[in-house]
C-alpha cells in the first residue's frame, strides 16, 4: 500500500461522516467534561478551604462519578454501534475493492486514533473551563461565598486520559471483531437485507400491561414513606420492564390491531402509515423506550433534589422550632426541673436577648394504632409503619402552665389533638375508653412533630398520666427502658433577638450548660440529650443537600444529553433510510408530503409525553404516580411550586428539542425529494 494512504482514508471518511462523527464527538467530549469536573471538585483544595463538611460533599460527588462513569461507557458503546451501522455498506465496499480485514483495522485504528485525541483534547479543555463554574455552582448551593482562584487537576486529566482511553479501546475491539466476524457481502447488503413482519407477541403485551399497571398500583397505594422504601426499587423495575414490554411487544399489538379494521387500515394516510410503523417499532422501540426511561429519570431526579434543597428551610424549622433547640429524653421530673433551672441559670447568666423561651415536660409514646384505637405496644416501624402512632402526654398541671388555659379534667376524661383520627366523643386506648372533653385545634406542644409517622397529644389528669407511664413500662418489659417516672421528654426552646451570629454567639454557652449536666452527674446515665443552633445545622444541611441538587443537576444533563442523542440518532437514521422508501413510493405516484409520515410525530410524543404515561405531569394533583392525598404533607414539606416549575420546564424543553430534530429529519427527506423532481 502506498505510504500515508490509510491516514487519508482515515481522515477522508471522518470527513464524509460528519453528520454522525460531530455528535458522537460532542458526546464524548461532554462525558469526558463531566468526568474531570467531578474529578476536579474532589482533588480541589478550595473545597477544604471554603466548606466545612468538606468530606461530606466528597463523598456525595463521589457517588455520582460513579453513576456517570457507567453511563458514560454504556452510552458510548451505543453511540458507536450507530455509527458502525452507518457505514456497514461503505466498510463492505473497501473489502470487495480489495482492502484486507487487517488493512480496514488500520484505518480505523487510525479513526479512533483522530477522535479519541480530538474529543480528549476538547473534553479537559472544556472541563478545565467548566471546572471553575462548577466549583461556584456548588459553593453557591452551599451558602458559601465564592473564592477566588484557579486550579488546574492533573487528577483529573490523568483519570479521563485513562478512563476514556479505556473505553476507546474497547470501543475499537468491538468494531475490529464485528469486521472479521462479518462477511464482505453482508456489510455490503446489510442495510438493503429485508425484514420480516413482526410477529404480535400477545404475552409479552399482557405482560408489560400487568407490569406497568402493578408498578402504578404500588406508586399509588403505598402509603408510608418508609414502607414506600422497601417497595421502592420493585416499583422501578416493573415499570422499567412493562414500558420496554409494551414498546417491543405492545406497539405491534394495537398497530396489527388496526391493520385488521379494513375500514380503517385501506384508507392512503393509514395504509403507509401503519404498514410503516409496524416495521419501525420492530427496529426502534428498545430506543423509545429508552427516551421515556431517561425522560422520566431527568423529571425526578431534578425535582426531588430540587424540591428538597427548596423545602430544607420547612424542614428545618420542624426539626429545630427555635433558635437554640434541645430536647432531654428519659429523665425524671426532679431531673426535668435541674435542667430547667440550668438552663434558666444560663440564660440569665450570658445575658441572652430573649425573644421567646419554652419549656415543655411530656411523655412519649411509640406505640400502635388500629384504625382510631390506640394500642400500647410495640410497633413494627417497618412492614407496619403505616400503624405507627407517636404518642405524646401532658398532664393537665403542664397544659394549664403551657397554654394558660384551665383544663378541669376528672379521670377518664382527656383533651385530644389527634389530626389523621376522627372526632367521636370518645378514643378508645387499649380497652380503656376515655372521654374526649375538648378537640384541640392546633397541638399544645411546639416540639418538632414526626415527618413520618402520625402524631397525637393527649392532656390527661396526673392519675391517668400515671397509669399511662405503667402501660408503656409494661410494654417495655424485658427491654432495656427507664421505669415507671423516669422517662420524661423535657423539651427547652429559646428563641433570640439578633442576628446569625448573635444566635450563635449566646446560643452556644446556653447549650453546652445543659449537655454539661450529664458530664456533672446532674442527670441519669440513660439520659439523652438532642440539640441544635438552628443558624449551624444549615451548614450541615445546605452541604447534603445542596451537595445532591448539584449532583441531580449534573446527572440531569447527563441523561439529557443522553436522551437527545438518541432522539438525535434515531431521527437521523430514519430520514436516510426514507429516502430509498419515498423514492419507490413517489415513482409508484405517490405525492409526497412530510405530514403523511406518522411515525415522524411519534418521537416527539414519546420524548414530550414520557412524564405523563409515567405518572407525571405540571400539575402534581393530576398526577396519579406522585400524589396522594396522605402524602400532601410531605409533598407540602418539600415544596410542591418547585416540582411545578420542574415538570413544566422540563415538558417544553422536551417539545421544543424533539421537535427540531425531527425538523431535522423531514428535511433531510424533503432535499431529497427536490432532487428526484
Amino acid at each position: 500500500m502506498h505510504k500515508g494512504i490509510f491516514s487519508r482514508l482515515a481522515k477522508q471518511n471522518i470527513r464524509n461522516n460528519k453528520s454522525t462523527y460531530i455528535p458522537y464527538m460532542i458526546t464524548c467530549i461532554f462525558c469526558i467534561a463531566m468526568i474531570y469536573m467531578m474529578e476536579f471538585l474532589r482533588d480541589c483544595p478550595t473545597l477544604d478551604q471554603a466548606v466545612r463538611q468538606a468530606d461530606e460533599v466528597r463523598m456525595i460527588v463521589f457517588t455520582g462519578e460513579i453513576v456517570v462513569e457507567i453511563f458514560c461507557i454504556i452510552f458510548l458503546i451505543y453511540s458507536n454501534s450507530f455509527l458502525m451501522k452507518r457505514r456497514q455498506k461503505e466498510i463492505g465496499l473497501y473489502n470487495i475493492l480489495g482492502l484486507e480485514r487487517n488493512h480496514i483495522g488500520i484505518v480505523m485504528f487510525l479513526e479512533t486514533i483522530i477522535t479519541s485525541i480530538g474529543s480528549l483534547a476538547g473534553g479537559i479543555a472544556a472541563g478545565i473551563i467548566g471546572s471553575k463554574l462548577a466549583l461556584l455552582l456548588l459553593l453557591k448551593l452551599l451558602h458559601i461565598p465564592s473564592v477566588l482562584g484557579f486550579y488546574i487537576s492533573v487528577k483529573g486529566i490523568f483519570t479521563c486520559l485513562f478512563m476514556f482511553g479505556i473505553i476507546f479501546l474497547m470501543i475499537l475491539f468491538l468494531n475490529l471483531a464485528k469486521i472479521h466476524l462479518s462477511r464482505p457481502v453482508e456489510l455490503l447488503r446489510g442495510n438493503n437485507t429485508g425484514e420480516k413482519e413482526p410477529v404480535a407477541k400477545w404475552l409479552m403485551a399482557l405482560i408489560g400491561f400487568i407490569c406497568l399497571g402493578a408498578g402504578y398500583y404500588l406508586a399509588v397505594t403505598t402509603e408510608s414513606p418508609i414502607k414506600a422504601i422497601t417497595i421502592f426499587l420493585l416499583a422501578v423495575i416493573l415499570v422499567m420492564a412493562g414500558t420496554y414490554l409494551l414498546f417491543t411487544a405492545g406497539s405491534i399489538v394495537i398497530l396489527k390491531f388496526l391493520r385488521r379494521r379494513k375500514s380503517f387500515y385501506y384508507r392512503t394516510g393509514n395504509f403507509i402509515s401503519i404498514s410503516g410503523m409496524l416495521y419501525r417499532m420492530k427496529q426502534n422501540a428498545i430506543g423509545l423506550a429508552s427516551i421515556c426511561i431517561l425522560s422520566t429519570g431527568v423529571l425526578l431526579m431534578i425535582s426531588m433534589t430540587v424540591s428538597i434543597y427548596f423545602g430544607m428551610n420547612d424542614i428545618m424549622l420542624n426539626r429545630y422550632p427555635y433558635d437554640v433547640d434541645m430536647s432531654v429524653t428519659s429523665i425524671s421530673e426532679e431531673e426535668c426541673q435541674t435542667a430547667i433551672e440550668a438552663f434558666e441559670k444560663a440564660i440569665a447568666d450570658n445575658k441572652v436577648p430573649v425573644e421567646k423561651s419554652v419549656e415543655e415536660i411530656y411523655l412519649d409514646i411509640v406505640c400502635s394504632k388500629n384504625g382510631d384505637q390506640i394500642l400500647i405496644k410495640p410497633a413494627n416501624t417497618i412492614r407496619n409503619s403505616d400503624s405507627v402512632l407517636v404518642l405524646s402526654l401532658l398532664d393537665q398541671a403542664e397544659y394549664e402552665r403551657l397554654t394558660g388555659i384551665s383544663a378541669n379534667l376528672n379521670d377518664g376524661e382527656i383533651f385530644a389533638w389527634y389530626p389523621s383520627a376522627v372526632q367521636k366523643d370518645s378514643v378508645t386506648v387499649d380497652e380503656t375508653e376515655f372521654t374526649v372533653k375538648k378537640w384541640l385545634d392546633k397541638n399544645p406542644l411546639t416540639c418538632g412533630e414526626d415527618a413520618v409517622s402520625d402524631n397525637a397529644v393527649l392532656v390527661v389528669t396526673d392519675e391517668d398520666f400515671k397509669k399511662f407511664d405503667e402501660m408503656r413500662t409494661e410494654m417495655y418489659k424485658g427491654v432495656s427502658s427507664a421505669p415507671a417516672g423516669e422517662d420524661l421528654t423535657l423539651h427547652l426552646g429559646l428563641d433570640i433577638t439578633g442576628s446569625e451570629t448573635d444566635k450563635i454567639d449566646f446560643g452556644t454557652p446556653v447549650m453546652e450548660v445543659v449537655k454539661d449536666l450529664k458530664k456533672n452527674g446532674g442527670l441519669s446515665e440513660n439520659s439523652w440529650i438532642t440539640s441544635g443552633i438552628r443558624q449551624q445545622e444549615y451548614e450541615s444541611y445546605y452541604a447534603d443537600n445542596g451537595s445532591l441538587l448539584f449532583i441531580g443537576i449534573f446527572l440531569g444533563s447527563l441523561f439529557l444529553m443522553g436522551t437527545a442523542m438518541i432522539i438525535y440518532y434515531k431521527q437521523i437514521s430514519e430520514g436516510y433510510e426514507d429516502q430509498k422508501r419515498f423514492e419507490i413510493m413517489q415513482k409508484g405516484g405517490q405525492k409526497f408530503c412530510p405530514q403523511t409520515d406518522s411515525d415522524g410525530i411519534f418521537p416527539p410524543a414519546v420524548n414530550g409525553n414520557a412524564s405523563y404515561y409515567h405518572g407525571i405531569s405540571n400539575d402534581p394533583k393530576n398526577a396519579p404516580a406522585l400524589w396522594n392525598d396522605k402524602y400532601e404533607a410531605v409533598y407540602w414539606m418539600y415544596g410542591g411550586n418547585s416540582i411545578d416549575l420542574c415538570c413544566c420546564v422540563w415538558v417544553d424543553l422536551s417539545y421544543d428539542g424533539a421537535f427540531l430534530l425531527s425538523y431535522c429529519r423531514e428535511k433531510i427527506i424533503i432535499q431529497q425529494a427536490k432532487q428526484l423532481q
